[in-house]
């Protein structure tokens, strides 16, 4: 016997139904993360650029030069993501 098996009908329904609204709220919230993940990916994409590749982001990459000094990608955020360490 468990501490569950004296819950009324009532309760019983209410949990199983919290439990169905919890996990649409976290199925919600992971499909956000990757989606803002997948942005972020998008902003830190590679180009080629005087024969290296770089980071268009943090290079300020635009119509073939950059505003910033060119940074190698992967940059210190695809590595983060990737979960790599930042060289």
């Amino acid at each position: 016997m468990t501490a569950w098996d004296d819950l009324s009908a009532g309760a019983l329904q209410m949990m199983e139904d919290f439990d169905e609204l919890t996990l649409a709220e976290i199925a919600a919230g992971a499909a956000s993360s990757a989606a803002a993940i997948g942005r972020v990916r998008a902003l830190h994409r590679p180009v080629e650029h005087r024969g290296r590749t770089i980071c268009v982001e943090c290079s300020a990459w635009g119509n073939g030069s950059t505003d910033n000094p060119p940074t190698v990608h992967p940059c210190d955020t695809i590595q983060a993501l990737d979960n790599q360490e930042a060289s």
